[in-house]
Formats: structure tokens, C-alpha cells, sequence
């Protein structure tokens, strides 16, 4: 059986080659895990970029799953001698397709590389359900575009940062965006108690998408909370998530920053990992311009993680601008 992938092509003229070699790499490593005999081309299809899958049988519900959820997917097509046949769309957001994209400000992540970064982290880790009560932290999570990626799947996110314009300006936007596409929810305010007795302000909303299901906690919920990186784990309590997803500082306008960067990423290993569940997966992505890959693994494995590595997970590499190089790395808590 043959399948087409048809990707989004990228705005940007430079970026789109780049785009669909990272979407290779994405569903490469997503189905090597549930569908490891599937063959992966990348092709283009009447100029439009696409992937060509080859398999000896149907794909299965789990494989069309992991395509409809791959950051790049415009629509999933059976090849027949190049007939194009409909089997299925993009995956079908829990609150509103727009929601990652809207609020913009000054060194955002690009909302569909961060569904990229979520989708590598998932599949690489052990558990086997993506859409059953997954718990997602980002640990510096800016105004939140990785946990609006993360509560469109249906994940329950949290988000920490010590930015407190930026925290308060996703908290804003955030509830505005339930109250004006009338989504059942409450809001929450509190203070954990971090290492050195430090309060730590957080606000918590928790929704559904009808009010029947708020009514019987069929909810999901997402949350802000001023702390910093390394406090996670007395944060928000141990083996409490599944995924760790992160964009590191760049260091664009500092030269060596890389360093600096990269001790950051020794500090919190070991607290990260105390925040996962055993199987749970950090993914990371940062500027390689500054910071090399195999010192972020190195790392991580200092802080009791073990890097992936080879093959797919070496791919990711991409220029984004001038001064921006970006690539990620994944590491897993094995034990």
C-alpha cells in the first residue's frame, strides 16, 4: 500500500526545503515506533512538498493517528498509480486550531516547530497511549506557546518561567480566549513553596469543552506558575510528567552565552528527571550556533537521562535566521 502525505509549505522560501526535511525526520521517528516497516520518502506532489509512505498492508489506526498529529500534515492520501484518495485530515484540535499562533511577541518559538519538538518527545518515550492523561511541563515556558500546543491535544499542561510580564500577558490572553469562545472553566490562584521556602504564584485553569463534561471533571487544565527551572521537581512533585518540552535561551546577543546555556542544562538535569515519570522523555531545542549538540546529551546523561541518539534523532539540524541555527535534543528516564 502506498500513501502521500501532503505537507504546509513553509512562507518562508528558505525555510520550506528545510521544513520538509524536518517533517521526514518528525514522522520517522513517530512511526519507527508503532509502525516500524513502513518505508518513508520525501517527494513533492504537483510542486507540493509531501512524504510517500510504503507499507505492506493498510496503515493501522494508531499509524493514521501519528500522521494526523505530525506538525507539518495537510492531509493524509491513498496512492493509487497517483490517484490521490482523502483518508484523513489534520489532527482535530481540542480547543482552536488558532490558539498557538495568536499572541506574538519578540523571540516566540514558531508554534508548529514546537508541535514538532512535543511529537519527537511522545513517541520516543515508553508509555503508548498520546491521548490518554498525559502531563506535560515546560519549564520555561515564556506566555505559553507550548502548553496551548499541549491543551489542543487534550494534555493537561504546565508552564513555569520567572518572567512575570510574560507569564501574566499568557494568563490574559489565555482566559480571554475561553471567555470569548465561551469554553466552560474555572480559574484558580495559589502559591507553592519552592526550595528556600520561596513562594511560588500560580494560576491554574481548568475546562471542557461542554459544560456536561466540566460537571462530571472530564477536564483538562493548564497552568502558570512563577518559579525557575531548576525547582520543578519540589514544584510540582515528583514522577508527575510524562514530557519535559523546553526552547532554551538562543544566547543571540551575547557572545559565549553558549556556556552559560549550557550549564543551565547541568543544573536542572537531575531535577528534571526527578519530575518525570520512568519512560518520560525531555526534549530540548536551542541554538547550535552557541551550543553543541552532543554537550547538551552529555549533559543530560550527567543528570541521570539517557540521550537518543543516531539516526533520525541526529536530524533535526536547521537554519532558521542568520544568527540561529536550531536543533533539539531528546533523552529519556530509563529507570
Amino acid at each position: 500500500m502506498k500513501y502521500t502525505v501532503l505537507l504546509w509549505p513553509h512562507a518562508n522560501p528558505r525555510y520550506r526545503a528545510e521544513a520538509h526535511r524536518l517533517a521526514f525526520s518528525e514522522l520517522s521517528v513517530m512511526l519507527s515506533k508503532i509502525a516500524p516497516d513502513v518505508v518513508i520518502e520525501q517527494t513533492e506532489t504537483a510542486g507540493i512538498p509531501s512524504l510517500e509512505l510504503t507499507a505492506a498492508e493498510s496503515l493501522r489506526e494508531n499509524a493514521v493517528d501519528a500522521v494526523r498529529r505530525m506538525s507539518l500534515t495537510y492531509g493524509l492520501f491513498g496512492n493509487d498509480n497517483g490517484a490521490l484518495t482523502p483518508v484523513a485530515g489534520r489532527q482535530d484540535c481540542k480547543l482552536g486550531e488558532d490558539l498557538p499562533g495568536i499572541l506574538k511577541y519578540k523571540g516566540k518559538t514558531n508554534e508548529l516547530f514546537t508541535q514538532l519538538l512535543m511529537n519527537v518527545a511522545l513517541y520516543s518515550g515508553t508509555f503508548t497511549a498520546p491521548d490518554s492523561n498525559i502531563a506535560l511541563l515546560d519549564p520555561m515556558c515564556g506566555r505559553g506557546t507550548t502548553l496551548f500546543n499541549a491543551v489542543n491535544m487534550g494534555w493537561d499542561a504546565v508552564g513555569a518561567d520567572l518572567d512575570r510580564t510574560g507569564l501574566k500577558e499568557g494568563e490574559t490572553f489565555f482566559k480571554r480566549y475561553l471567555e470569548y469562545h465561551r469554553v466552560k472553566h474555572e480559574t484558580k490562584t495559589g502559591s507553592l513553596t519552592v526550595q528556600g521556602g520561596k513562594p511560588a504564584p500560580f494560576t491554574k485553569f481548568t475546562f471542557a469543552d461542554t459544560a456536561e463534561h466540566f460537571k462530571q471533571k472530564q477536564t483538562t487544565s493548564l497552568t502558570f506558575a512563577m518559579t525557575d527551572a531548576k525547582h520543578a521537581r519540589e514544584a510540582f512533585g515528583k514522577n508527575r510528567f510524562h514530557l519535559i518540552v523546553c526552547d532554551l535561551p538562543y544566547g543571540v546577543q551575547h557572545a559565549g552565552h553558549g556556556d552559560g546555556v549550557e550549564r543551565l542544562v547541568g543544573d536542572v538535569a537531575a531535577n528534571w528527571r526527578g519530575a518525570l515519570i520512568p519512560g518520560g522523555t525531555v526534549a530540548v531545542s536551542f541554538n547550535a550556533q552557541t551550543l553543541k549538540r552532543d554537550r547538551v546529551r552529555a549533559r543530560l546523561a550527567e543528570g541521570g537521562l539517557t540521550p537518543l541518539e543516531g539516526g533520525f534523532y541526529d536530524g533535526f539540524e536547521h537554519w532558521v535566521e542568520q544568527a540561529v541555527t536550531r536543533d533539539l535534543v531528546i533523552a529519556r528516564k530509563d529507570k
